[in-house]
């Protein structure tokens, strides 16, 4: 299966590595890219692994066939927050997140 368009909301190491997996097997078309930090997101940028880098979680989600939550656990719920009006029926959301309590926590209280 081919992902038109990826978010990835955390660029740093878990969040890029699994861009780039996915543009090694050219399973991937468009790559857009948050992170809160500026200079994260140039970096990414620069490097290849996305194609935009947007300055807010909602451009990175918006239209996104996949998105990867990448980002520390407390930083789950705000980043669901500012995805959950974008997210189609169908769009895939997966997180790297270290502490899956946490987080299912944060995306039932979010997401419903």
């Amino acid at each position: 299966m081919r992902v038109e368009r990826l978010a990835i909301i955390g660029c740093g190491l878990m969040g890029g590595s699994f861009a780039l997996a996915l543009r090694s097997l050219d399973l991937v078309g468009t790559v857009a890219g948050y992170s809160a930090s500026a200079n994260t997101r140039a970096t990414a940028l620069a490097l290849g692994v996305i194609d935009e880098a947007c300055e807010s979680v909602a451009q990175a989600v918006t239209g996104a066939d996949v998105v990867l939550l990448a980002v520390p656990v407390q930083a789950t719920e705000v980043s669901l927050r500012a995805m959950a009006p974008l997210l189609g029926a169908q769009t895939l959301l997966m997180d790297v997140g270290s502490t899956k309590c946490d987080v299912v926590a944060a995306a039932r209280a979010t997401l419903g």
